[in-house]
């Protein structure tokens, strides 16, 4: 029989009782097998001891089963162990095997209890490593990922916090909407609250692995949700200083500008791969956009406009605005910002060879 990979407990020294740990909710065996699936492995095989297959059978095979993956298991006596399986790469049992960037997997070696706390802080440091944005990482994710992984340890399905995130951001424009210091004040402060909560369903998918094209369809839908509501408020806010018409002059360039950049995002992401994620449209296409096709003035502009768009930025924008008393005029430069992207991306769209191959990458 061939395998990928085969995750051997004849090279595990730990005691048998770490394999059904559990690491962020998850049993430490079947994490290592959701881990391999997920990083593209297709045929993973196990070989364990038969004193241990009734445990795999009553907590691992149901969850395996259920999640429709199928893996070659091998159960041998002590002294009869025969070569079953043949494999490109054998990894311990005990090991914590995790998605990277750089490789298909990293290694984590649990020898004890003692070493689970440890092996969490991994797996969330490698999400916080892996976030695109400086505030994201340094700042956001260092808030967001301790309540992730005790969100995930009580099993907290993503979807339930992406609601409760969603509504949370909508409140913000009935706050901002008011006009007052105070108001825009506290509206800009629970919009920062919704950008860094907003981390939270993802990173529980991903530490859960409970990741879906309709969970990545109503975060998408929770962050514009939270940012159309913040700016409609803002419109309210300026109509109480301003006539009528250059409220309605100034609310129809807004939205017409943020409808134009997200259809375009849209359209690029339903034709060209099978991910709903907004998060995708950076990864698939501007990331892999190349100086050969593209002047370098303008991938820099690209580069460092997306990371100044990005939630997490204009977020804290929003919040350090208001301190100081000058949130309205953000409608102005917003407008402006929102035009000029969907002229890049406009432009970007009419050359050739601005499209990348066609993916089937989910984020």
């Amino acid at each position: 029989m061939k395998v990928e990979v085969l995750l051997s407990h004849e090279l595990c020294k730990a005691p048998e009782g770490i394999l059904f740990q559990r690491i962020v909710g998850i049993p430490l065996f079947l994490r290592n097998i959701l881990a391999l699936k997920k990083a593209g492995i297709k045929t993973v095989g196990v070989l364990l001891p038969a004193r241990l297959a009734i445990r795999y059978h009553e907590m691992i095979a149901p969850q395996l089963e259920k999640r429709g993956i199928h893996v070659s298991l091998v159960t041998y006596e002590k002294g009869t162990l025969t070569r079953e399986i043949q494999a490109d790469k054998i990894i311990p049992t005990n090991c914590l095997v995790e998605e990277k960037l750089a490789s298909p997997f990293f290694k984590f070696i649990v020898d004890d209890v003692s070493q689970i706390k440890e092996a969490e802080k991994i797996l969330t440091e490698n999400i916080r490593l892996s976030t695109p944005g400086p505030v994201a990482k340094y700042l956001n994710k260092r808030i967001s990922l301790p309540i992730s992984l005790r969100l995930a340890k009580w099993n907290i399905h993503p979807n339930w916090i992406t609601l409760l995130n969603l509504a949370l951001g909508i409140s913000t424009g009935f706050f901002v909407a008011q006009g007052s210091y105070k108001m825009l004040l506290m509206g800009a402060a629970l919009f920062q609250c919704a950008s860094i909560f907003d981390g939270c369903d993802g990173e529980v998918a991903k530490l859960n692995f409970t990741t879906s094209k309709f969970g990545q369809y109503f975060d998408s839908i929770s962050d514009n949700g939270a940012l159309i509501s913040f700016f409609v408020g803002l419109i309210f806010a300026f109509s109480n200083n301003h006539g009528q018409s250059a409220t309605v002059g100034m609310a129809t360039l807004l939205l017409g500008g943020l409808g134009g950049l997200l259809w375009q995002m849209i359209q690029f992401l339903k034709r060209f791969t099978h991910s709903a994620s907004l998060v995708t449209f950076d990864k698939e296409y501007l990331s892999k956009l190349s100086e050969n096709n593209y002047s370098p003035v303008l991938l820099g502009f690209i580069r460092y406009g997306k990371i100044l768009m990005r939630k997490d930025c204009f977020s804290l924008y929003f919040l350090l605005a208001a301190l100081i008393g000058t949130l309205p005029w953000l409608l102005y430069l917003s407008i402006a910002g929102l035009w000029i992207a969907n002229g890049i991306l406009l432009y970007l769209k009419l050359q050739p060879f601005s499209l990348p191959k066609a993916t089937s990458t989910y984020e």
